[in-house]
């Protein structure tokens, strides 16, 4: 029998012309009476957001009512208001009312009674049954309402060993036992004697809820509201639940993901300064579903005017009004990258009027505009200078513009320091003599800012080489996808560094992400597909809704595991981390191999198309026709896929999650490749961890308990069987040598490690022992991973 339909557009119309009513209860805690709670610093900010996203979403509908409890509320967050409200609810619902209960705080589980709480503001740890919201019997007090639609949004997964303030282990607190165990538990419980229920948990059993400074809220409740605001939409503007759902999770997987990628970056630069202190990366965070009854649900409808978006300036200093690739640059900026820019010109102006121009921008003062709003930590400044690095006969060096205004480094640094509230991008461009890494490290603000300074001179006669290079690695990024500080500086070190261009860079920020172009959700290609929405795993049903929430390709095109890791993995070399979203959008809008080709090529650099058109040719050198489609051996496989294995597709797809935290975008391919039918969950474990360094594997078994659960996390007894040895031969070369290269780049660098022998080999027919070990050495990016690479064999 399907699930009751609930929540379909008769319920909208219902929900629109007053026939029905939307009830809402949402409640935010920041400050507990109990010391031995820890401060949270978003709660009451994310229940006023919600708020005001909700209003915003449901202006359409006549009837609602919305009680709110927070901080900074008139009614506060107490225990007895609570329940209070909550009866006035239950008692006054109809049978076709909709019910919606938040509640962002701490959530803890009572140790004798096994009882979850959530901890409003008078909550006492040494009493928690008698002064706690139990979620028990807030659960049954729902189910003798009559509104039959009931949904609970909880962000209670905050308590643990850390406050989650900025970056991860950065503050000890008191620890408890993680209540999210209980809590899916007894949300199951509930649905399962339910006629419609709809839960939805901020994250998973075993990991933690967090909070971002940058976003001023928990990322879960950010993209909640994001999406209520219109960004989880259909094609209509109404906003589902599931689609509500399937947003919230990828945009908090992706958003963690990036912040990740930018911490690994600024860890690599403390080890080249020789720093022992590296900050830790988040952990994972799936939002949880829990559904039964319900069809489908709308919560919303689009509001005609767009939700606000975070602001995001730009200013271009240049000399030539008419110069093709900045304006070109800035178009890019603004049509993708989002910003409100601004040229400015210097020639002709005062240098006290060209200063006063840079100082209203970072300061955001406007005369036509006296009480602008300030700056916040989630808005993001842009400042191009194109010039000249000039060395005075003192020492004193001096960035000078068009018509020979002078900025110093020491004005520059105050002029940053002044508006240190918005994250920073900083892109020095010009051409001269002198040091570029003395004005990056006197324009770093500290750690803890979000900046990214980026600094390059052009050759003579070249003068745009930079700002070209600027513009294709924009041009070349995926617009639905976007890209990240960290990605882009990357990406720019590695082109500058084939065309030996001088180039320095720095990225910081440990408490938000710094986007260069922020993508556009609507449009992803290649969503991380959620678990699929039914209270039982192994039910029919779970097969049903399996096949229906995963999407299948709409071109014929489709490449092996094989041939897609590989040329990842080239044009991730090639290109930098760009590569995937770029080739995931190539295989998305082509049906041949030779139109793949031509897709990928249209978006590289002169440079980088011949080493590109090689590398391609000698990859499908077994096509008889370049234009014919492959045949491969089993579909590219997408980043969700349901596994023949004794594996939940939920485990699955955590799996693949937690993989591709720690080695990229190959996790999806590699875990295909490792899985087998009927084979144990030991037994892929065990297989994945040949192709993980020790480093890696021991973050990934601690991220196992998010996947399996403490009491299901499987036990590696039985060591799996080794790699088979490489088939890669060449002159003058043994197998079991190559065998133990491949072995120690493996440890080093992961699965990418045969790529690079392969293709090594196939390049340098004959090479000796010593060539092939710097031929693979001079192939690794990190220089200390390059340098341990050598020290392996030449101790």
């Amino acid at each position: 029998m399907p699930p009751i339909s609930l929540g379909t557009s008769h319920s909208k119309l219902a929900l629109e012309t007053g026939q029905a009513k939307l009830w809402i209860l949402l409640i935010g805690v920041n400050d507990y009476q109990d010391l031995n709670l820890p401060r949270l610093s978003y709660p009451a900010l994310d229940c006023q957001g919600l708020s005001d996203s909700l209003l915003e979403a449901t202006q359409a509908f006549p009837q609602k009512n919305i009680i709110i409890h927070h901080d900074f509320a008139p009614q506060k967050p107490l225990l007895e208001t609570v329940k209070t409200s909550l009866e006035t609810i239950v008692t006054s619902a109809k049978t076709q009312d909709t019910i919606l209960f938040y509640f962002s705080g701490h959530g803890l589980l009572e140790t004798q009674s096994q009882e979850t709480v959530l901890c409003v503001a008078d909550t006492q740890t040494d009493n928690l049954l008698k002064t706690g919201l139990i979620l028990q019997e807030l659960l049954q007090r729902l189910s003798q309402c009559s509104a039959h639609c009931q949904v609970i949004w909880l962000d209670a997964c905050h308590c643990g060993n850390m406050t989650l303030r900025g970056a991860k282990g950065c503050t000890e607190e008191p620890s408890w036992d993680d209540p999210t165990s209980q809590l899916l538990a007894t949300l199951r419980q509930k649905a399962a004697k339910s006629k419609g229920f709809y839960a939805l948990l901020s994250c998973d059993q075993g990991q933690k809820s967090w909070e971002f400074p940058d976003l001023g809220h928990g990322v879960f409740s950010y993209f909640l509201m994001r999406g209520l605001r219109g960004e989880a939409a259909d094609g209509k503007g109404v906003i589902k639940a599931d689609e509500l759902y399937q947003y919230v999770y990828n945009q908090t997987l992706n958003y963690i993901d990036k912040i990740n990628q930018q911490l690994r970056l600024i860890n690599q630069q403390r080890r080249c300064r020789g720093e022992s202190h590296l900050y830790s990366e988040y952990s994972l965070q799936t939002p949880k579903r829990i559904v039964e009854g319900v069809g489908e649900l709308i919560l919303g409808l689009k509001s005609p005017s767009p939700s606000p978006r975070d602001r995001r300036y730009a200013l271009i200093v240049q000399g030539c009004p008419e110069n093709q690739t900045l304006k070109a640059l800035g178009e890019v900026l603004t049509t993708e990258g989002q910003f409100s820019v601004t040229v400015l010109c210097p020639v002709g102006k005062e240098a006290l009027a060209v200063r006063q121009e840079i100082q209203a921008f970072l300061q955001r003062r406007s005369p036509l505009d006296p009480n602008h709003d300030p700056l916040s930590p989630s808005d993001t400044i842009l400042l191009y200078l194109r010039g000249q690095l000039e060395v005075s006969a003192t020492g004193d060096s001096d960035w000078v513009l068009e018509n020979g205004i002078k900025l110093s480094r020491s004005w520059l640094r105050q002029e940053l320091r002044r508006c240190h509230l918005a994250q920073q991008i900083v892109i020095l461009d010009g051409y001269g003599t002198g040091l570029l890494e003395e004005w990056i490290e006197e324009l770093q603000l500290g750690l803890d800012q979000g900046q990214c300074l980026l600094a390059a001179l052009n050759p003579q006669g070249e003068p745009d080489l930079f700002a070209q290079i600027l513009l294709d690695s924009l041009v070349a990024a995926n617009p639905q996808v976007g890209l990240s500080g960290a990605q882009w500086l990357s990406l720019l070190q590695k082109n500058c560094e084939q065309l030996c261009l001088p180039f320095s860079a720095w990225l910081s920020g440990i408490q938000g992400v710094i986007d260069i172009l922020p993508g556009k959700h609507q449009e992803t290609l290649f969503p991380l597909h959620p678990p699929s929405r039914v209270l039982n795993p192994s039910s029919a049903t779970l097969q049903q809704e399996q096949t229906a929430v995963t999407p299948s390709p709409s071109h014929p095109l489709t490449l092996s595991p094989e041939q897609y890791a590989n040329l990842s993995a080239f044009l991730t070399q090639l290109i930098g981390p760009v590569a995937v979203p770029l080739l995931q959008s190539a295989l998305e809008e082509t049906t041949s191999i030779k139109e793949l080709w031509q897709t990928l090529a249209q978006y590289l650099t002169p440079t980088q198309k011949p080493q590109f058109d090689q590398w391609a040719i000698a990859m499908f050198k077994e096509e008889k026709k370049i234009d014919s489609p492959p045949v491969p051996p089993s579909p590219r496989p997408p980043l969700s896929p349901s596994p023949p294995l004794p594996l939940s597709p939920e485990q699955y797809s955590q799996l693949a999650s937690v993989l591709k935290a720690i080695i990229g975008p190959i996790a999806p391919t590699l875990l295909d490749q490792m899985a087998e039918p009927d084979q144990p969950p030991e037994g892929l474990i065990a297989r994945l961890k040949e192709y993980l360094t020790p480093l890696e594997w021991t973050e990934f078994e601690q991220q196992l308990v998010s996947v399996f659960g403490n009491n299901e996390t499987p036990k590696l007894t039985v060591i799996s069987e080794p790699v088979p040895p490489s088939e890669l031969t060449s002159g003058g070369l043994d197998d079991p040598f190559i065998q133990q290269c491949e072995q120690a780049l493996t440890q080093l660098i992961g699965p990418v490690a045969h790529f690079i022998m392969e293709t090594t080999l196939e390049d340098r027919p004959g090479i000796t022992r010593t060539e092939l070990i710097e031929a693979i050495a001079s192939r690794i990016s990190d220089p200390q991973e390059s340098a341990n690479f050598r020290q392996h064999f030449f101790p």
